[in-house]
């Protein structure tokens, strides 16, 4: 499979499995879509690393008036935050997610699909603190080891039963060119992110 339908494939199954699996707290597990990204991936012939570490996104409000970055960092135990790494790219369904955490109304995050070779943008900020490569061990209990195979399974066999390429929620961040397009149409994350990332010495703001 192209990878581009491949991992628009995989984060419409991993969104569809989390909201099934998790309907309390599916935007806070990050390592069940890690997983559940990389065995997608692979089996559509991709090989992908899971990644952990700390991450942030810029939000902004349904307004525009509020903003800033968010995310995920300084875990006590293990890492604030997994996401994958595939053909050079950098996938995470993590940032989408924000929005319903935040303490404002926020506009909605796109599904982030990034090409490691252009560099991060100052709107998305990643800190790899550990990467477990493209065969990863689960060190957890034996209800989490449970637990992550039930999602596993549930990942596949939604994958099995896809007639055509699904509908994706939102749309996917994969390089600036793409906050662009989504800028001028109206998106208000897409032009919150442009306005942020000219700004005068933001690049020394950032937490890294």
């Amino acid at each position: 499979m192209l990878f581009d339908k491949a991992v628009a494939r995989s984060f419409s199954i991993v969104d569809r499995a989390l909201r099934r699996s998790f309907p309390a707290d599916y935007h806070k597990r990050c390592m069940y879509a890690a997983f559940g990204m990389q065995t997608l991936l692979s089996d559509f012939g991709h090989d992908a690393s899971i990644q952990g570490g700390d991450a942030v996104t810029f939000m902004v409000s349904r307004s525009g008036h509020q903003a800033g970055m968010q995310g995920f960092a300084h875990a006590q135990e293990g890492h604030a935050h997994y996401w994958v790494v595939a053909a050079g790219w950098l996938i995470d369904i993590g940032p989408h997610y924000l929005p319903r955490d935040s303490g404002y109304p926020a506009a909605e995050v796109p599904l982030v699909c990034w090409e490691l070779a252009a560099g991060l943008p100052p709107f998305l900020r990643y800190r790899v603190l550990e990467d477990f490569g493209p065969l990863t061990g689960l060190a957890a209990t034996n209800e989490i080891h449970e637990r992550m195979e039930l999602f596993i399974g549930q990942c596949r066999s939604k994958a099995g039963n896809i007639i055509g390429q699904p509908k994706l929620p939102t749309w996917m961040l994969t390089s600036r060119e793409a906050v662009e397009r989504s800028a001028k149409l109206g998106d208000v994350w897409a032009k919150g992110a442009l306005r942020f990332a000219s700004m005068p010495g933001v690049e020394q703001s950032l937490p890294f």
